[in-house]
């Protein structure tokens, strides 16, 4: 099947999907601000099984819809990304790089009752540094190096690396809390307690998982409603279904999805801009021919990612080739990335050719089974045989692909980075050695340092600087990450929502989402 026959049949897949739906009858509810319902039930419906909600143990950013509505952060972000209090109230980073204080908030616990205090920071990080079940240590490890408990309220980080970055860090998986109580519980996994603003109070995992607010929590502005219901969902059809029956409030919905749910009624959200969440093919360099520059930077030009963008995602995912989108701090304005980004098939068979590969190789991908990385796959997967290269698509589990890659048991893998509160985490995690998104080890003898550059200074221009340089290298080196296009975020839901808000960062809008009644 020809790449043009692959589009057209997914537009038609869309238009049907589309005047199915306008067909279909909903009860179409208006959103009143005067008349909010705090008692309301909220039912999201999920795409993702999490792996673990267990926040130090997680293997995919899928898990962070559920976690954060478990487990408060030490600090958080705002919709554009800047750093704001959270559990701590304020913070300061010397002069030296070496140490940074936390002031935490008073009054907050954790939903075992347990005071969130600097002994619970301590007990946490000192956990994520030597827990051999950590998957995050490499976030933090280069930066943190103990922590001493000043008084009550007031903890220490003492760093070993620098600490500029930590304000945004700690908003994301290292800066959530387990209550110290629960740390050596070997059911954490599956019974959290944390200091969010919900509890677990049911679930059947992999299917569905049932939280109730706490009265207790410190932010009565947060979370406008009492129970929240995240039901998995995998099937595109499924989620749209439950929407349309009222069996559901919300849901992530992308491209097509869109239209088909405005046409049947249903409301939706868009965000203003792209996030740092994208579409992606990650690349094992130790296997297959990947550990040929030429041969990835040859892949990144047979790809057409306006026309991915245009048929798969209604124009709502930015083509790029960069990690991150313009319009935040980290993306590089000065780079001349049109070496891999531009749509340039003859180009990519020279490249090819010059790597000896001019008959082309064969490669398989894992792909999670979701309709979306499916789509990508198998549009990727043409535009790779125009220029001889044959990729063969095995579709799995979203967490069990994801884990083959991650322990380099696959050549590669058609997924989304879902965004991370700080762009150093997507840096540790692609270009540096110990990176989960790194199985093949790919790096320079400069990138460490360059990476160690970005967080010298809390100073947003200072470290957009910082990351000028480190992606110069980054594309020098010729990245194992093939960006496809950053995502413009919907989310469709029943009339009755208001206030839902989209993050530069990704994640969802439910803390400051209202229901009316």
């Amino acid at each position: 099947m020809s790449h043009r026959s692959i589009l057209g049949r997914a537009a038609a897949f869309a238009t049907v999907c589309a005047l199915s739906v306008a067909c279909a009858g909903i009860d179409q509810r208006t959103f009143d601000s005067t008349a909010l319902d705090r008692d309301a039930t909220v039912i999201y419906g999920q795409i993702v099984v999490p792996s673990s909600l267990d926040p130090h143990r997680g293997v995919t950013e899928n898990d962070l819809p559920l976690l954060t509505v478990i487990y408060d952060r030490i600090t958080d972000v705002d919709t554009d990304g800047n750093p704001i209090p959270m559990l701590a109230e304020s913070w300061e980073l010397d002069d030296e790089n070496s140490s940074f204080i936390l002031n935490m908030r008073a009054g907050a616990t954790f939903s075992d009752g347990n005071p969130v205090d600097a002994a619970a920071v301590k007990s946490n990080i000192d956990r994520i540094l030597t827990d051999p079940q950590s998957t995050i240590k490499a976030q933090i490890a280069g930066t943190i190096g103990s922590v001493d408990v000043l008084d009550e309220r007031t903890a220490r980080l003492n760093l070993v690396g620098p600490g500029g970055s930590l304000p945004t860090l700690l908003a994301s998986r290292p800066g959530m809390l387990v209550s110290p109580a629960a740390l050596g519980n070997v059911d954490l996994d599956q019974n959290p307690v944390g200091a969010g603003a919900f509890m677990m109070t049911s679930s059947i995992p992999g299917t569905e998982y049932q939280f109730v607010r706490r009265p207790d929590y410190w932010d009565d502005d947060a979370y406008r409603f009492r129970k929240l219901t995240f039901l998995i969902q995998l099937d595109t059809a499924t989620r749209m279904n439950s929407l349309q029956a009222g069996e559901s409030t919300m849901t992530g919905v992308v491209g097509p999805q869109k239209e088909e749910a405005k046409a049947g009624g249903l409301q939706v959200f868009t965000s203003g801009g792209a996030s740092t969440s994208m579409a992606r093919i990650s690349l094992n360099t130790s296997r297959s021919e990947f550990g040929e520059k030429a041969v990835r930077q040859a892949m990144n030009l047979a790809i057409d990612r306006a026309a991915i963008s245009r048929v798969l995602y209604s124009g709502d995912c930015i083509p790029g080739a960069q990690p991150y989108p313009e319009g935040y701090f980290a993306h590089s304005d000065s780079l001349d990335d049109s070496g891999w980004a531009d749509y340039d098939p003859d180009r990519a068979r020279e490249l090819l050719a010059d790597a000896g590969l001019a008959d082309g190789f064969t490669f398989t991908a894992a792909v999670p089974s979701l309709s979306i990385y499916q789509n990508n796959a198998q549009v990727v997967q043409q535009n790779l045989a125009d220029i001889g290269i044959d990729m063969r698509i095995e579709v799995m589990d979203a967490t069990q692909a994801r884990a083959r890659f991650v322990t380099g048991e696959a050549d590669a893998l058609v997924g989304q980075y879902g965004g991370g509160t700080d762009p150093g985490l997507y840096v540790s995690s692609a270009y540096l050695p110990t990176g989960g998104d790194n199985p093949g080890k790919l790096t320079t003898d400069r990138m460490a340092e360059l990476y160690a550059a970005t967080a010298r200074s809390t100073d947003v221009d200072e470290r957009k600087a910082a990351y000028e340089d480190l992606l110069a290298e980054a594309f020098d080196m010729g990245p194992a990450q093939i960006v496809l296009c950053h995502s413009v975020a919907s989310v469709a839901s029943q009339g009755n929502i208001g206030n839902y808000e989209f993050y530069k960062t990704g994640g969802t809008g439910l803390r400051t989402l209202d229901v009316s009644k």
